[in-house]
């Protein structure tokens, strides 16, 4: 991939992070400010923190690239590329032990939330899709 390509993939990632950033981060504050009534609007707050958040990732990736255009050598070599690999598979794991934990959690301290509560049903499906995508993308990939 070549820099020129990678830094406007990068850019473009931040335009598009910030807008829904700041979308989000309006419409709370017209919810907060007008007499619209919602249930929870600082949902809206609390949802353009991750769009913020992914800018901000880019942004450093960008300045990274910027510092050092050597640094675009390290994201095709197949060593490091297997490196990165290994540690996102240790990232999911981590990430689907505590789902577990949480998934527990609720169901037991707050017992009869189960299989009313959406939250409960919420934890539910993103624990078992974390646990399902591997497999499923692995077979994805398998056919193609």
């Amino acid at each position: 991939m070549s820099a020129e390509k990678l830094v406007k993939e990068t850019k473009l990632t931040i335009g598009i992070s910030l807008f829904v950033s700041l979308a989000l981060f309006i419409t709370w504050f017209i919810f907060e400010t007008t007499a619209i009534s919602f249930t929870n609007s600082k949902a809206f707050l609390a949802l353009s923190l991750i769009p913020f958040s992914a800018a901000l990732a880019s942004f450093l990736k960008l300045m990274k690239i910027k510092k050092n255009p050597k640094i675009i050598v390290s994201e095709t070599d197949e060593r490091l590329v297997a490196e990165k690999n290994q540690a996102d598979a240790k990232t999911l794991k981590v990430l689907q032990g505590i789902l577990f934990l949480s998934y527990l959690g609720y169901t037991f301290i707050i017992p009869e939330d189960t299989f009313k509560s959406f939250g409960w049903w919420v934890t539910l499906c993103v624990l078992l899709f974390s646990l399902l995508a591997p497999i499923i993308f692995r077979h994805m990939m398998k056919e193609t």
